[in-house]
């Protein structure tokens, strides 16, 4: 399938693999296509997003915080189970040390890099089939960006779409590049 993708489509898969090991993750997920989207998007897609507010340092943003506020929570479950209160321990570092000192450890150690490439999950690897079919759909024989960020709103990831909706509605998006594929044939 990667023989039919376009220019801006394969260089985003790249750098959704980048993000996903920047952020520690163990696979490839749709949230991660997305920020490989944005910063590899087309110059009238990258318009479309920039216009809702979707840029590179804002999907990096919310991807971060998605990372490690899901990591600290299931950690501190964890603990909690053996009767350490991470919480406890993050107040009294953060009175000890001063604000912000034990999140900012925490974000640094959590960050460890991947070697190897990443595997994609199930999630993605559907997302990048009915980016396919959206090409198919649209009468190309090419998988563009704009077809990759349609199969990731079609695929549904809740964690994918939370990115896209706090910007933008996923239904006036879908409009907006439907709409650019139209003009552009």
């Amino acid at each position: 399938m990667f023989e039919r993708f376009g220019r801006h489509a394969r260089v985003a898969v790249v750098l959704a693999q980048e993000e996903a090991k920047d952020l520690g993750a163990t696979v490839i997920g749709p949230e991660h296509l997305v920020a490989g989207i944005v910063q590899s998007a087309s110059s009238e897609l990258s318009g479309e997003l920039a216009a809702v507010g979707m840029t590179v340092d804002s999907v990096r943003e919310q991807l971060g915080a998605n990372a490690s506020g899901a990591s600290f929570e299931s950690d501190a479950d964890a603990l909690q189970s053996i009767g350490i209160d991470l919480h406890r321990v993050r107040e009294r570092i953060n009175h000890t040390f001063g604000a912000g000192t034990f999140d900012d450890a925490v974000s640094d150690a959590g960050r460890r890099p991947q070697r190897g490439n990443l595997a994609f999950s199930k999630p993605a690897k559907e997302a990048l089939k009915l980016a396919l079919r959206e090409a198919v759909a649209h009468h190309e024989s090419t998988i563009d960006s704009e077809h990759l960020l349609l199969g990731v709103l079609r695929g549904g990831d809740p964690v994918a779409c939370a990115l896209i909706t706090a910007h933008v509605e996923e239904d006036v998006l879908r409009s907006n590049i439907i709409a650019l594929l139209d003009r552009a044939a």
